[in-house]
This record gives structure tokens, sequence and C-alpha cells, in this order.
């Protein structure tokens, strides 16, 4: 009866660990590293600068400020794509970004698009590089002068970094 006993723990142990495995490799993944590239998430030309280093002036603000992200000016209305894959973290609405979407890229990267509407993805959603994640939205009251735009925000381990830097 001793040994019956033992062989049924072994069994429950082995079974458990099989499921342990199972829910992990159900969950989605992504992997980003600092020799990888990323895409242009819109098509339009660097407005304002990502600049950690110095200030830069925002004309709508009429200040000088730092900048963690890349300001890219495009259409209201244009596509915005996917510039890695990624697992989108959250889907909100900020003073200054607008409708804002923060992704998980992998290795503590995280990717920040602001300024959208129609927004096409959900928080969860695994999202493929290229991939339709919204349009571009008429500007909130912080970048009125600067005119209809993506905010373009990179991060690692929660600090900001150059994402011009990463694209191709």
């Amino acid at each position: 009866p001793q040994d019956t006993l033992e062989e049924e723990e072994l069994e429950d142990a082995g079974s458990s660990n099989v499921e342990a495995s199972l829910e992990i490799s159900i969950s989605p993944t992504v992997y980003f590293t600092e020799n990888e590239t990323l895409t242009w998430p819109v098509a339009g030309n660097v407005i304002l600068d990502y600049s950690m280093d110095s200030s830069i002036y925002f004309p709508t603000l009429k200040q000088y400020k730092y900048n963690p992200a890349l300001v890219i000016g495009a259409e209201v209305g244009s596509q915005v794509l996917s510039a890695a894959k990624g697992i989108v973290e959250t889907v909100e609405i900020d003073d200054e970004t607008g409708t804002t979407i923060t992704m998980d890229i992998g290795n503590d990267y995280e990717l920040i698009y602001g300024q959208l509407k129609e927004v096409a993805v959900s928080e969860g959603d695994v999202v493929e590089t290229g991939s339709l994640i919204g349009y571009i939205s008429e500007p909130t009251k912080y970048y009125c002068e600067e005119g209809s735009n993506l905010f373009f925000e990179m991060k690692k381990n929660g600090e900001p970094v150059d994402p011009f830097l990463y694209l191709e």
C-alpha cells in the first residue's frame, strides 16, 4: 500500500508540472533587443525631435522643455502601424497625448503611440509589426501649432530612449 501512495503522489506532481508548463507556453511573448529596428509607424516628417539632454521649443506651449518622444507630423486620418511586434498594455486617454496606446515589445522595452483615434487594438492583443493600430486624430490642445501628429515614445526600463536610433 505504501508504494501505491508514492506512485500516485509522483503522478500528481508530474501532472501539475505539465499543467504549469502548458500555461507558460500559452502566454504570448515578445522579444526586442537593442540591435533590432523599428519600422516607421506613420508616413511623415519629425516636427519635434526627441530631446532629453536639452530642452526644445514647443510652439503651442510657447516654452522650451524636454521631449521624451518623436512628434511626427501626419494628416488627420492617416494610418498608424505598429513599429514592432508587441502586446497592448493599455489604451487610455491622456490630456497631452490624447488617445494613447502603450505596447510591451519585450526585454523591458515599451512603445507609446499618442494622438490617435479609431483605435483598432485592445488591451492584451498581440500586434504584429506593420499592423494597423489606429489613425491620426486632431491634435490635443498641447499641439495645436504643431498640427496633427503622432506622439511616438520608446522606453527601456521605464526611461525614455530615442526611438529615432531604432527606426529603419
